[in-house]
């Protein structure tokens, strides 16, 4: 037979067990709590970082410059892309895209998406015969840098001599501007649009819009307005002074055929590729 203090034994064995059954049973539980609270904190610190709800745009920029207007990519896709708008004959994005070219050329070959070309001649950087040396980009392409893909959407509103549209459609001087907002609204995704249309005010020059380079990806957004690079009196690009008519320009296939040579391009390329780098 079983003793009475057996049976008491069992029984506090019993209650014993029950509490640590109990306890493990909410240690557990707690862990499983402070395990999902951990993770969404860490899911919430990432999305920020990503994201940055918090970042807010500056109010203006200025020419020379490059701005950080987003947290994220404006392409809502986490895709890549570079938006490039000029117009064709203009000093300042002949001579951005040498930068530009050097940039992205040393990573994937592009020689078969740009065509030589001089700026118009009437215009600053100019002898009254030829402008400034530059490159036309033909169409939309694709490069990779550091192993991240990037689209490159060129946009040029006005004619060599900003006369007319690209085809030559006759546009009065007060024309040129919202012409070139509504361009750009009808072949630009609407968040990029809406960054141009933003900063509009600061690029326009002479009554009419000024090359704009737009960098967009995962990591942010960045908006540079005119010149990457300051052209220099005997330097790759020509020599003179930076006036009409007392520039002397030297021909796109010089400048082509000495691209490594000019410390200038090459650090524009560099700067250029760095931002790249941080928005993708």
């Amino acid at each position: 037979m079983v003793s009475k203090n057996n049976k008491k034994n069992n029984k506090s064995t019993k209650k014993i067990n029950t509490k640590k059954e109990n306890y493990t049973g909410f240690i557990k539980s707690r862990n499983f709590i402070w395990t999902v609270i951990g993770t969404v904190i860490i899911v919430v610190i990432v999305l920020v970082a990503i994201f940055n709800p918090f970042f807010e745009p500056p109010a203006s920029i200025h020419p020379d410059t490059y701005y950080k207007v987003s947290g994220g990519d404006l392409l809502s896709n986490g895709q890549s892309a570079v938006f490039f708008l000029s117009w064709i004959g203009c000093p300042i994005g002949a001579t951005d895209s040498w930068a530009i070219y050097s940039a992205i050329n040393s990573t994937s070959d592009i020689y078969s998406h740009v065509k030589l070309h001089t700026a118009d001649p009437t215009d600053v950087y100019s002898n009254g015969t030829t402008g400034q040396p530059g490159l036309l980009f033909k169409g939309n392409f694709t490069f990779t840098t550091s192993g991240h893909k990037f689209t490159f959407y060129p946009l040029y509103m006005y004619n060599e001599n900003m006369t007319g549209t690209v085809t030559n459609s006759k546009l009065n001087t007060s024309q040129l501007i919202p012409y070139g907002l509504n361009l750009i609204n009808e072949t630009y995704p609407a968040r990029v649009a809406a960054m141009f249309y933003r900063y509009s005010n600061y690029t326009k020059y002479d009554h009419h819009l000024t090359t704009t380079v737009l960098i967009t990806g995962p990591h942010g957004s960045y908006i540079l307005n005119s010149y990457m690079y300051t052209p220099v009196s005997g330097g790759l690009l020509g020599s003179g002074t930076p006036s009409s008519g007392s520039w002397q320009p030297n021909t796109p296939e010089h400048v082509m055929s000495h691209l490594s040579e000019s410390k200038s391009i090459t650090d524009a390329a560099g700067t250029f590729s760095g931002y790249l780098s941080k928005a993708q």
